[in-house]
């Protein structure tokens, strides 16, 4: 069974798309890294749009109406693909928590290096199980949660790092228990010198 998707033009939660537009005016390039169904680098106003994806099946069903480029490929050969600086802005939006710790510190340098202005980080705060794919679509092996994340992490690193209130989607994320939607999400910005 897969989840509906409608096409939406307005972010659910405009926190990011206002926060990069307030810290890295005229984005000129967005690299939306295990971007999914959701495509959340739609929401940032830009000609050059990549959405990167290991789970073919996911970019086949993002629905949109901005242009983008869709590429199949692991989150951590982002390194081979592009060149230091290639991007203004590196998103990194619900994607660490499907990373052991080691690999999703590992995504953050690359994607540190592969930025030019700003590294866009949303993360849930603490560990949130989920291990089945909450669209549908079989892509369980990917969606399935293998670490937990603080702000102190991000903070170590010089990031920039607020904790909010966030509802996710009221649905079913494990399969043996009940996951609160209520959580706090940590956004956290890496703001690269000129």
């Amino acid at each position: 069974m897969s989840v509906t998707l409608d096409i939406i033009d307005e972010p659910r939660d405009p926190f990011m798309r206002d926060t990069i537009a307030r810290i890295c005016p005229h984005v000129e390039s967005v690299l939306d890294v295990g971007c999914g169904l959701s495509l959340q680098s739609r929401f940032i106003e830009t000609d050059d749009r990549v959405g990167l994806d290991i789970y073919q099946p996911f970019l086949e069903r993002i629905e949109t109406h901005v242009d983008y480029t869709a590429i199949n490929a692991d989150a951590l050969d982002i390194d081979k693909l592009y060149a230091e600086n290639s991007f203004d802005v590196v998103l990194l939006v619900y994607i660490l928590e499907h990373l052991d710790k080691e690999s999703g510190l590992r995504l953050m340098e690359m994607a540190e290096h592969i930025a030019r202005r700003v590294v866009y980080v949303q993360v849930p705060h603490g560990f949130i199980p989920q291990n089945i794919d909450i669209w549908g679509e079989g892509g369980n092996e990917y969606q399935t949660h293998r670490s937990g994340w603080f702000p102190e992490e991000f903070m170590q690193r010089g990031y920039w790092t607020i904790e909010r209130d966030y509802t996710m989607r009221d649905i079913k994320r494990h399969d043996r228990w009940r996951v609160e939607p209520k959580i706090k999400s940590i956004n956290a910005m890496y703001l690269k010198g000129d």
